[in-house]
């Protein structure tokens, strides 16, 4: 196992339909820290977010947050790489004055916390599901920046018009959709792939298979750039057109299901 890296994505991929790591899963993970291979996360949530899931797993390696935006050193508590939208002022407002005619939620992402203008029930249903307080914006908020941009509506319509709205302006950034109802605006080549390879380049090791799983949109470079990649039987259709293994449903314990694959292939080497 001390040559392989397996990256997981969380939502949808290691957390079951609770938000809980399950006990096959959990075990697998230790088992495999245990016998020498390395294991991380890929995820668009922020530190606080996905710090108790480090804990729980006692995973020592950084981690890829905001999908690739950032990676973070739970160890040395602090940001080994980092980007940001700059000069974002012009769409902030452009942003409030869409969401004033759309029925969205929009959360703005700076210096690790969660912020919003319209405390609406879009953006209480999230902050339950990531744990984390989402603060309204205060005159310590600075609009000529942030880390990313989560957009939130259940009407696919309106993700699509802020979408072209993004598009029309201009600030430098991307866009992918992490779920049905994310749309998430991020720095410039912010990718959970370009974040992948800041990683290994961190932790210098050349000798590694890398393994990747997740099931959205959002995960795909990431999958790209793996030496394996699987996705979850309930994977996005984008992601099952590729050619990458699948493995089973995120509620039947997927991350385990890999973890024997790896073990199997090393036992018959």
């Amino acid at each position: 196992m001390k040559n392989h890296l397996l990256i997981s994505d969380l939502d949808g991929t290691l957390l079951d339909g609770k938000q809980k790591i399950s006990m096959e899963n959990k075990t697998s993970i230790k088992q495999f820290i245990k016998n020498g291979g390395l294991f991380t996360i890929a995820t668009g949530r922020i530190e606080e977010s996905v710090y108790p899931y480090m804990q729980e797993l006692g995973i020592a390696l950084p981690v890829i947050l905001y999908n690739g935006a950032v990676i973070y050193d739970y160890q040395k508590k602090q940001r080994i790489f980092e980007q940001k939208i700059t000069q974002f002022t012009p769409l902030f407002d452009q942003l409030q004055t869409f969401s004033e005619d759309y029925s969205i939620g929009i959360n703005y992402y700076q210096n690790k916390r969660a912020y919003t203008l319209d405390y609406n029930e879009l953006v209480k249903e999230n902050e339950i599901k990531d744990k984390v307080k989402v603060k309204e914006i205060d005159a310590d908020f600075d609009t000529s920046y942030v880390t990313k941009v989560l957009v939130i509506s259940n009407d696919s319509a309106n993700l699509k018009k802020c979408e072209q709205l993004v598009q029309s302006s201009d600030v430098s950034c991307d866009m992918v959709y992490s779920d049905k109802i994310y749309l998430e605006i991020l720095p410039k080549d912010a990718s959970k792939g370009n974040a992948v390879k800041e990683l290994l380049k961190y932790i210098e090791r050349t000798d590694l298979h890398t393994t990747c799983v997740g099931d959205h949109e959002n995960d795909l470079t990431m999958l790209q750039t793996a030496d394996t990649a699987y996705v979850v039987e309930n994977a996005i259709d984008l992601l099952k057109q590729q050619n990458f293994r699948e493995t089973v449903h995120h509620e039947h314990h997927a991350i385990q299901s890999i973890i024997e694959d790896i073990s199997h292939s090393v036992a018959l080497k």
